[in-house]
């Protein structure tokens, strides 16, 4: 499935008047230009809609793996519609990396699966579950105490997982082929490689190094040289 347009966006007041407008820019498939009028013009956007068009016009110049880090950045800001989980989902086809979303490990996939829920989303979800619990007492479908206190829990849990844990996560694209080593320095032995495009999870940092900690399989040290973090 090939990827879709970008989102339709007016040229801002103050431009010069013969400069041409990022949609003009797309369509006349000058690619460079358009990202370097994304990038002078970035306070004109909302963050979703800047990394959704950043990561399309990436792909339609063949960099799949920066194309990924601001399509998944985009979604993580909130950009979420069928055009972004489009292009999104065309990027990863065209990578075909075995990483943290393709991971069939439970832990990697949980981690995996978080990174999808914007942090609005988790709220959001919390308030839904308020609602039926108030519900639930009003009807009295509930009446013990130490029921209506777990079902208190469970509807907040989704509120407290994203203050406590999810904020902390640390996500990135490898955007190049990245060594991965034992340690945090080259003098380390190499036990392989983050392909371009890899999702991961980054969890100690030491003088430049992270550490990878989902997927499992890649776990490891790499240089946050070439890594695209949000």
């Amino acid at each position: 499935m090939k990827n879709t347009s970008t989102t339709n966006t007016a040229k801002p007041s103050d431009a010069p008047a013969t400069s041409l407008s990022f949609d003009q820019l797309y369509l006349k498939k000058d690619y460079k230009g358009a990202i370097q009028y994304l990038l002078d013009n970035k306070e004109q956007f909302d963050s979703g809609i800047f990394h959704y068009n950043l990561g399309t016009v990436y792909s339609k110049m063949g960099d799949h793996a920066t194309a990924r880090f601001h399509l998944e950045k985009a979604v993580q800001d909130g950009y979420i519609n069928s055009s972004s989980l489009n292009n999104l989902a065309f990027v990863k086809s065209q990578l075909q990396v075995d990483d943290l979303s393709t991971s069939t490990s439970l832990p990697d996939q949980l981690v995996n699966t978080a990174s999808v829920i914007p942090p609005a989303g988790y709220f959001s979800i919390t308030l839904l579950l308020l609602v039926i619990f108030t519900l639930m007492i009003r009807f009295k479908k509930i009446q013990t105490k130490w029921v209506m206190a777990v079902v208190l829990l469970l509807a907040i849990t989704p509120a407290i997982f994203s203050t406590v844990y999810v904020k902390d996560i640390n996500y990135a694209v490898a955007l190049k082929d990245v060594p991965l080593y034992e340690g945090p320095s080259k003098i380390f032995s190499e036990k392989g490689k983050v392909r371009a495009g890899s999702k991961i999870v980054l969890g100690q940092f030491k003088d430049g190094w992270f550490y990878v900690e989902f997927p499992i399989s890649l776990s490891g040290w790499i240089s946050k040289d070439q890594l695209g973090l949000y």
